[in-house]
């Protein structure tokens, strides 16, 4: 809900003497505000409503929703004392200084920039979306013109990569604020912007208390790696044709791999479900599974048993998959290691080798692809 739809609700409380306690949770719920879990913002226990009702003064507008929560789930215990607040005069206050709040927000948030400002910006600058709620950065982004202003308005339909991005401001929006946006840097060639845009999405991805919703790290640009990780995927050994000793599945895990991931997950990751047949696992004997990130040997494992999805016996992701997923998945194969944080020799040492110097269909859709020693 925007704003001011916000604003035309409270107003209409507010132009009234005296409503009934249902008008006051009609209008919280329309605007999504209503705090049923208004106890995490009191300050008192058990809650004296007197006492928090001091705190008015300079509370935000979730507080204020709260107050008025409290206030009403007082009424449904001790029946009546709503009434006698709204007569006191302690309702309308919260009422003023919500509507205070939002219309000082909603005055102070541009939609668009003036002729003067386009002539600073200059082509190309780059931005951050932030939730004013926490002062933390959730998107970084480039752009021309008033590209920064254009996210809020992005249709609920767009690509499922955006949509952790529209679901964060709809949130900021529902609870009485708007999006803080920064240009961070302006001026710049476009070339210039994206090598900004990369190099500041790498540095907040790679920071524990940010969470971004870009996807990708930017465009021909790495993301942030430790100098352990980066001598282990570029200061890697290729691995040669003629090392091969054994029948090998590679599985390319670019889009699934992190760099934090726990042993488990990447398990996980690399063991299935992918369209293959268990004849052609068995016609070649597969004895190694690789998982591969960038054309490096991230994980290697040496499969116990094979089984398509609709076995159901000890299958990948089993406490995320829904009904829906098994049902598509369920004639893809899947492998079991049962000591899969173990290794062998030779699986040590294929393991954190190069494998961009092979024909190993690396560029294909495909994600699985098969190695085989020499004859």
């Amino acid at each position: 809900m925007k704003i001011t739809d916000r604003i035309q609700l409270f107003e209409t409380l507010n132009s009234h003497i005296a409503l009934r306690v249902d008008d006051f949770y009609d209008v919280l719920e329309k605007c999504d505000s209503l705090k049923t879990n208004y106890y995490d913002y009191m300050t008192t226990d058990p809650i004296n409503c007197d006492e928090e009702l001091l705190r008015l003064p300079t509370a935000d507008y979730d507080l204020c929703c709260a107050l008025l929560t409290m206030l009403l789930r007082e009424d449904h215990f001790s029946n009546g004392s709503f009434d006698r607040r709204q007569r006191c005069g302690q309702v309308k206050p919260i009422i003023e200084r919500i509507l205070k709040l939002l219309t000082v927000n909603n005055a102070k948030h541009i939609s668009t920039f003036s002729e003067k400002a386009f002539d600073a910006l200059n082509e190309f600058y780059v931005y951050a979306l932030v939730d004013p709620r926490d002062d933390k950065v959730f998107y970084v982004g480039k752009g021309t013109g008033n590209r920064i202003f254009s996210h809020e308005i992005e249709s609920a339909k767009s690509h499922k990569t955006e949509k952790f991005k529209l679901q964060k401001i709809k949130e900021i929006e529902d609870s009485g604020h708007s999006v803080k946006r920064l240009i961070i840097n302006w001026g710049l060639s476009e070339a210039e912007a994206f090598s900004a845009e990369a190099t500041l999405i790498n540095l907040l991805k790679f920071m524990p208390d940010i969470q971004l919703s870009n996807e990708v790290s930017g465009h021909h640009v790495h993301e942030c790696l430790t100098t352990e990780e980066f001598e282990i995927l570029y200061g890697a050994v290729p691995l040669k044709k003629e090392e091969i000793k054994h029948s090998i599945l590679v599985i390319k895990i670019n889009k699934l791999y992190r760099k934090d991931m726990s042993e488990a997950e990447l398990y996980d990751a690399v063991r299935g479900y992918w369209a293959a047949s268990l004849k052609s696992i068995n016609t070649r004997k597969v004895e190694y599974v690789f998982g591969v990130y960038n054309g490096l040997i991230v994980a290697v494992y040496k499969p116990d048993e094979w089984h398509y999805g609709y076995e159901m016996i000890d299958n990948p992701q089993r406490d995320i998959l829904t009904p829906e997923d098994y049902e598509r998945l369920k004639n893809r194969i899947y492998f079991v290691c049962k000591n899969y944080t173990e290794l062998d020799g030779d699986g040590e040492f294929y393991r954190y080798k190069s494998i961009t110097d092979l024909k190993a269909n690396q560029s294909a859709q495909n994600p699985i692809t098969y190695l085989s020693p020499e004859k």
